[in-house]
């Protein structure tokens, strides 16, 4: 008895040690696993459609791969760079008290703050400058270290092939050394793909949608940096209550302020409409009936997610916030049962 529980022991200790050998392997790749991982939940509906009609995993899982670095994965390395070329430009021009832009929009909101708290403080030129330092040097980083960024797209797109094609075996050999029972297994699951879902596509492709055309509008008015103040308004957009407000509101009074009256009324016009429908239409669409996490903590995991894990942040933040809600979700289910 007492050889069987030592044995039992010594098991214990050695396939805890391993798992934590592990880990420490694993952990450096971590990044582009969560996010392939992320990505082949939302589009594996396209995949299942893909290999019931070419009758082949592995070609299915290939297609959607290409299709997915085609419609998703180049896009969104030029608007990348596009961002980070408006962004090192404008901080030169405002360190140089260069664009006429930024100077009446910070001079009027700094006049209006100063009418009704006039004690205040405030100088909106030095915010930007530091706040877009921050981000040019964050860019930097991110070119300095191509080789890491190249291999971590390679890591990322492999993890996203094979989990495409055999992440039912994933899963189906992870539920077999779960300790839980196959009901709760399989809440978890569903839980965590709707979770995926919801937050993902109903906050963050919204988000991105929203910014997109935000920009769009921006460049059709003529506001200069339109890119740049573009991805602000996406970003807003996670804010609640604020939304894209926080850039559109002020292009608005730019343009009046240099009697641009006609693509001053466009560019609210533009807003409400064009930006500001897109989550009323859309969001029943894409989200469908993922579960509910309320946009403030959608908005301060995006910005603890890039904080912590840089760029991709944006998406493992709230990932990982959703994450929580549904295993608690589960759990509040469980206790009241």
């Amino acid at each position: 008895m007492q050889q069987a529980l030592l044995r039992k022991l010594f098991f214990t200790i050695l396939l805890l040690a391993s798992l934590t050998l592990v880990i420490i392997i694993f952990l450096p790749f971590f990044v582009p696993i969560a996010i392939a991982a992320t990505v082949a939940v939302m589009v594996y509906p396209v995949y299942h459609w893909m290999e019931a009609t070419v009758k082949n995993k592995n070609i299915a899982a290939l297609f959607t791969v290409v299709l997915t670095i085609i419609v998703l994965l180049i896009p969104l390395g030029i608007i990348g760079l596009l961002i980070a070329r408006e962004t090192a430009d404008l901080y030169t021009q405002i360190t140089s008290g260069q664009p006429q832009f930024t100077s009446i929009v910070f001079r009027t909101i700094e006049d209006m703050i100063q009418r009704y708290a006039p004690t205040m403080q405030i100088n909106l030129t030095s915010y930007a400058g530091q706040s877009l330092q921050w981000i040019v040097g964050n860019i930097q980083t991110v070119f300095a270290g191509t080789a890491s960024t190249i291999l971590a797209l390679f890591l990322g797109v492999i993890t996203y092939y094979y989990l495409l094609k055999d992440g039912k075996k994933f899963i189906q050999k992870l539920t077999t050394l779960s300790p839980l029972t196959q009901a709760e297994e399989k809440q978890i699951i569903e839980r965590l793909q709707r979770t995926i879902n919801s937050v993902v596509r109903g906050s963050i492709i919204i988000a991105l949608l929203q910014g997109i055309v935000a920009g769009i509008g921006l460049a059709i008015f003529g506001v200069p940096n339109a890119i740049l103040l573009g991805s602000i308004a996406g970003i807003g957009a996670l804010i609640p209550t604020v939304g894209t407000a926080i850039v559109i509101a002020p292009v608005i009074v730019y343009l009046f302020v240099i009697q641009d009256y006609t693509a001053a009324v466009g560019m609210l016009i533009w807003g409400s409409t064009a930006v500001g429908l897109i989550d009323n239409l859309l969001h029943p669409i894409l989200v469908g009936k993922g579960m509910s996490i309320h946009p403030l903590f959608i908005f301060f995991a995006v910005l603890g997610g890039i904080a912590i894990f840089g760029i991709s942040g944006f998406i493992l933040g709230p990932l990982v916030v959703g994450f929580f809600f549904a295993l608690l979700d589960v759990y509040a289910e469980e206790v009241s049962s």
